[in-house]
């Protein structure tokens, strides 16, 4: 089981790299929620079956509304400036540095782990030696890097939902990596929140389809100085008498 765990963190990273440097809004969408589904499942132990189902369902029912809605978009929309190669060597590298990070720390609570006294406490897992909190903690520094972009320099108004999207399935996978065990209360929380995120971004898609015929998001300042900058001339002309 822990192989197929580990390699489960390995594929919800590489759907983050999909969500941020695919062309197709649509393939987009569908790779940033399989992502969060993925990364509920990142865990060790796993969650309630409830909770997997529910986490499961939040992301099916968050990634159906955000595919109807890119639905009219155009096929080929603003994505990551490092392509697929950068973005690639970027998750790549986060996750490795997670890894290694996240073993530091087990290191630091093994001293503990011998006579039990870190069950039931934040880092439990880490410090009994199991690799699959360490992919989680790797798989989370790769979403975070991949989201960067999309959150803080947004240029299309999906990616940026879908960054906020990738941003909350690391915060899952931080909490199975570094959490003390699975919390049906923090799982269903998560559901709840991808499904809503999934109507937002359908919401959002939808508004500016209507509006602009695209995803491009404008700076309404240049908009508002283009509408009211004048030619020099005009602007010293005297009216007619």
């Amino acid at each position: 089981m822990t192989p197929a765990l580990v390699l489960l963190a390995v594929l919800a990273a590489g759907a983050g790299v999909v969500a941020v440097a695919a062309p197709d809004p649509r393939h987009a969408a569908l790779a940033a929620f399989a992502a969060i589904m993925l990364a509920a499942f990142v865990a060790d132990p796993l969650p309630s079956p409830a909770a997997l189902l529910a986490r499961t369902a939040g992301a099916a029912l968050g990634g159906w509304l955000s595919w109807v809605a890119v639905g009219a978009a155009p096929r080929v929309t603003d994505r990551s400036a490092f392509g697929w190669p950068g973005s690639a060597a970027a998750a790549t590298v986060a996750f490795v540095a997670g890894w290694l990070a996240s073993a530091s720390l087990a290191t630091t609570l093994g001293f503990d782990a011998a006579d039990g006294r870190v069950a039931g406490v934040a880092g439990a897992a880490l410090a009994a030696g199991s690799p699959v909190p360490s992919a989680a903690v790797g798989a989370a520094c790769a979403l975070f890097v991949l989201a960067a972009s999309p959150v803080f320099q947004p240029r299309d108004g999906l990616r940026l939902g879908l960054g906020v999207i990738l941003l909350l399935a690391a915060a899952g996978l931080l909490c199975s990596g570094l959490g003390a065990g699975p919390d049906d209360t923090a799982e269903l929380a998560f559901a709840a929140l991808t499904a809503l995120a999934g109507a937002g971004i359908a919401a959002v898609v939808g508004t500016m389809l209507r509006a602009t015929g695209d995803l491009h998001l404008r700076d309404p300042l240049a908009r508002e100085s283009t509408v009211r900058h004048r030619p020099a001339d005009e602007a010293h002309r005297r009216p007619a008498r």
